[in-house]
This record gives C-alpha cells, structure tokens and sequence, in this order.
C-alpha cells in the first residue's frame, strides 16, 4: 500500500472539516429524551429523580475532539448510597448460582416419588423469584439500565431503536439522530464528585474523576488556546485511520497536556502538529500521569491503558523529518487515508471551554428539538 503524505493540506481539512450544527442538535435532543425518561422513572423508582442525576459526555465530546467515526457516549449519574449499596448486593448472583447447581448435581438421584413434592418447590421458588425482582432494596444498577432503556424508547421515534447491552443502553435511530450516529449511556453510580462505575463482584466500582479531567483541560487551554483541542482532534482523526478504531480519550488528552506549553504556539495549525509529533517520538511516555488519576501513568490507569497498543502502532507508522532541513516538512503514513473530511460531522475546534454539566431538571421546560437531523451521506436505515 502505497504512503499517504500527511502535509499541511490534509491537517487543515481536518480542522477545517466540521458540522458543529449537527452534534449540538444531537446533543440537545438526546439530553430532552433523557430528561423526560428521567422524569418518567422518577414515578415509579424512588431512587431516581431529576435532582440526583446528572447527564455527563464522557469521550471526545468533553474537549471537542470529535470526528466522523466518533460516537456520543455519556455517563447517566445518579447520587443514590442505597442504589450502590443494592449493586454491591448484586454480586452474590454467581455464588447463588453456582450453590443451586451443587444442590442440583447433589440431589440429582433423588427417588421418584418426591417428583410431586418437587413440583411444588419449583412453583414456590417461581413465587419467591417474582417477588425478588420487584423488591426495591434489591433494585440494582442493571435494574436501572433495564427500565432506562424502556423509558428512553417511549420518547424516541417508532423507527429508533434501542440497544440493552449488558450495563449500558445504545441508541440508534435516523429519525431521531441522523444516519450512522450511535449514542450510549452507561448508568452509574455519583457521589457528587466522582463517578462510580460497577466492573463486576471482584473489582466492585471504578472511580472516574471527571471533573479533575476537566479542569487540567480548562488549565491547559488557558496556557496554549484552542490548538491543544486541534491536536487533540487531529490525533483522533489519525489514529482512527492507524487502528480503525477511536483512541482512550484520556490516554490521548495525558498524553498531549505533557507537551511543553510553547510546542502549542503559533498560527499554523500543521507546524504546531509537526513540533508535537516530532517531540513524541523523542521523548519516554511511559511515565506520563493520568489526567484522571495523576498518581498513575497512561499505561497503570484502568481507565486509559487500553490505547498503549494502539497509539505504538500509530506513532511508528509516521516517518519524521528533521525541520531545520526541509523547509516544508512532511509525514509519511503507511496506511491508505479515505477522503471523506467533507462529509465529516466534527464540530468546530475554536471551543469554549468544557464545563461541568447540570442536572435534567432544566430540559424539560425546553421544547422538543426538531428531528431534521439526517445528512446527505444517508445509508440504508436499519430498523430490525
């Protein structure tokens, strides 16, 4: 396969490509669907209410690093201690499980004339079984995701469909999003500061410090401008194209807010990407903190070492040339790049800086956002 020079044409038609309209509009229709499935739960659960969630993006939408192969992913917050305390109840389901097989395995000789009297057992345990699952203090965060992707289907077109998958819900819908958008939702645990993601009985909740990623963002965009955030995207837009695949996002943000300051001056957008690329390949990465987590590196940190294999793959295919030489300095990728910056749906990259999202309460006075979100690359709309 032939190289792809990567010269300062391409990194401004990565810049330059953007369809700001489009994300906010998304945006704001998945936060007026959520705010009423919200409202809608908080009748029937008394665990959650338009007071005690908060709705966060927790990808490149945080920075406006988005791309064309970017999906919206959130994190549905709810501040409840019994909710947690319900999850953590949860993790006794394998043990549970794996008792009732030793029973079954033990007893599997048992004479027939108990069949009768098993029969009445197994209708007693149905009885036992139904009302397990409509106890409240046994309400968990599956249970949540369950009855979110419910409430969130009442609010979307007849055509959107939506994903149970496990400890998230995905969102999938033309009408309602535009063609190729997928939105998920990731329903977790917030103390008010920290995010609490469940992993499963041996590693219990993962706290995610959002609000610190946030601010070392905002601190770097007030040393170097919005050039931190055009690498950012530039980086996503590479990368994709080197992994098929999106970069951890917090890998990617550690990584850059560690370049020197003065690499992120200038006008030109491509000599900014060539000084910062040019300073990776020189220089250790392996003990950059987490922007999360500044007490571990990119590569200990849960939460950004899935990108270490990737971003080597990345980094080794681009051919460095020494600028003092050549005037006008170019990357080589070993890898073919699609043309398709004009059809991307990137929103610009002269950002504001990310803030700390509010609760739902405000959405629902604001009326429903139009549906007219579908774009001219529309592709065959799957509803099955």
């Amino acid at each position: 396969m032939k190289n792809r020079v990567i010269d300062k044409q391409l990194i401004e038609g990565i810049i330059r490509a953007n369809n700001n309209e489009f994300v906010e509009k998304v945006n704001d229709k998945i936060n007026y669907i959520v705010s009423n499935a919200v409202n809608d739960l908080s009748k029937q659960i008394a665990y959650v209410s338009l007071e005690n969630v908060i709705f966060q993006p927790v990808n490149e939408l945080l920075s406006g690093g988005f791309t064309d192969n970017s999906k919206f992913i959130y994190f549905l917050g709810v501040d409840s201690a019994q909710l947690e305390l319900n999850t953590h109840k949860a993790t006794t389901f394998w043990k549970d499980l794996k008792n009732k097989i030793v029973f079954a395995w033990k007893n599997r000789n048992t004479r027939r004339h108990r069949r009768r009297r098993k029969k009445q057992v197994i209708e007693q345990s149905a009885v036992e079984q139904f009302a397990y699952e409509f106890d409240p203090s046994r309400y968990n965060i599956y249970s949540l995701c369950e009855d979110l992707q419910t409430a969130v289907a009442k609010f979307c077109d007849a055509t959107t469909i939506v994903y149970l998958e496990g400890d998230r819900i995905r969102i999938v819908g033309k009408e309602d999003f535009g063609s190729n958008t997928q939105i998920i939702i990731y329903p977790v645990i917030f103390n008010g500061e920290m995010f609490k993601y469940y992993t499963g009985r041996k590693r219990g909740f993962l706290d995610i410090d959002i609000f610190a990623r946030v601010d070392f963002l905002n601190d770097k965009y007030e040393k170097v401008g919005d050039n931190f955030f055009k690498i950012i995207k530039i980086f996503n837009v590479l990368y994709y194209f080197a992994n098929k695949a999106m970069p951890n996002q917090i890998f990617i943000e550690s990584l850059l807010y560690s370049c020197p300051d003065e690499l992120f001056k200038g006008d030109d957008i491509y000599t900014v990407f060539v000084k910062v690329l040019n300073y990776l390949t020189m220089t250790s990465i392996k003990n950059i903190p987490s922007l999360t987590n500044p007490d571990k590196t990119i590569f200990t940190d849960k939460l950004s070492a899935s990108s270490g294999l990737g971003y080597e793959k990345f980094i080794n295919q681009f051919v460095y040339l020494n600028q003092k030489e050549k005037a006008d300095p170019k990357v080589s990728l070993k890898t073919k790049i699609e043309n398709n910056l004009n059809k991307s749906k990137t929103p610009k990259t002269t950002l504001k800086r990310p803030e700390r999202k509010n609760n739902l309460k405000e959405n629902l006075d604001k009326a429903e956002p139009d549906n007219q979100l579908q774009d001219k690359q529309d592709k065959t709309d799957k509803t099955e």
